[in-house]
């Protein structure tokens, strides 16, 4: 008698999201327990796969075009969901955005509108605002995800119950990197349900707007990074800081050289924001104890014209 299998295939790419590895970053913190969640290894290659997902499902009915503003992983993992469903997809991006990450967009037949970087979100050549821009003059579904709430609830849904399983419930310090916010307010809340002691600490480039929010604490000089998908002039409204125990910030060389070590000695292709918190560790570890986990959101390979 034959005996009974499980299938492995799945119905299309969006049914591969998630069940990603947690591994053990040994090599670069011998004398702790520092452990990453690899979600690069998403199909759209970023853990923003999972929050697209999420408002999608919970999208209006008869959508036919999306659009949203991203520094690239949100685009792409919009990109390709609109490849599978049939969607119209425009993708707004700053101007400091890898190639690799715009070319990646458009290789799933998405329109990609490069922005100006360096000015105020209210203003017209902002990435928001051109996004927001799109979406009142064709009547696309703008994902928003810098003030969604459903994108703190993507990952206090999804991610946060996988990562704690994955950890046998155990887990002293949730370190994260903060862009839009959602994946450290909703993974925080999240860990904090389960276990009120675990401490949750952010980690951003200098002088960008979040420290401020938990610590008090002013930024110093104006606010300027060659960091993607972390760090922010304006905070967004997804970003939760009753969450938040603590924010670290690191410059653009701390995470570089971090970025490059994972490279190096983890055999861990990261991108630029995975420097960025393991730099953060780095630099909080002689306070901390016990287990500590993060996420590495992307993967370097989005960046090698930028990063290595």
């Amino acid at each position: 008698m034959m005996s009974e299998h499980i299938s492995q295939i799945r119905g299309s790419v969006m049914d591969a999201i998630g069940n990603t590895p947690v591994v053990m970053l040994s090599r670069l913190f011998r004398n702790a327990e520092v452990v990453a969640k690899l979600e690069f290894m998403n199909p759209g290659g970023s853990i923003k796969d999972r929050m697209v997902r999420h408002m999608l499902r919970h999208s209006p009915v008869n959508v036919k075009h999306v659009v949203e503003s991203s520094s690239g992983n949100t685009g792409a993992a919009l990109a390709m969901a609109s490849a599978v469903y049939g969607l119209q997809c425009d993708i707004t991006v700053p101007d400091r955005t890898s190639v690799e990450k715009v070319k990646r967009i458009q290789a799933y037949g998405a329109e990609v509108h490069v922005c100006v970087a360096d000015v105020p979100e209210s203003h017209e050549r902002s990435y928001h605002s051109v996004a927001e821009r799109i979406a009142a003059d064709t009547g696309a579904f703008h994902l928003d995800q810098y003030r969604s709430e459903m994108n703190r609830q993507a990952h206090y849904a999804d991610t946060a119950p996988e990562l704690w399983f994955q950890l046998n419930c155990e887990l002293d310090y949730f370190v994260c990197g903060i862009g839009s916010g959602g994946t450290i307010s909703g993974i925080g809340r999240y860990l904090k349900d389960q276990n009120p002691n675990i401490k949750v600490i952010g980690v951003e480039p200098a002088n960008s707007a979040y420290r401020k929010l938990v610590t008090n604490d002013e930024c110093g000089d104006e606010y300027k990074t060659v960091m993607e998908g972390v760090g922010k002039r304006t905070p967004s409204v997804s970003f939760d800081p009753s969450v938040v125990d603590d924010v670290i910030q690191v410059t653009d060389e701390e995470a570089l050289e971090y970025c490059r070590r994972l490279a190096r000695e983890e055999g861990i292709l990261a991108g630029g924001s995975s420097g960025c918190v393991a730099a953060g560790i780095a630099k909080a570890l002689p306070k901390l104890h016990g287990r500590i986990a993060t996420i590495f959101p992307d993967s370097g390979a989005f960046y090698l014209s930028k990063y290595f």
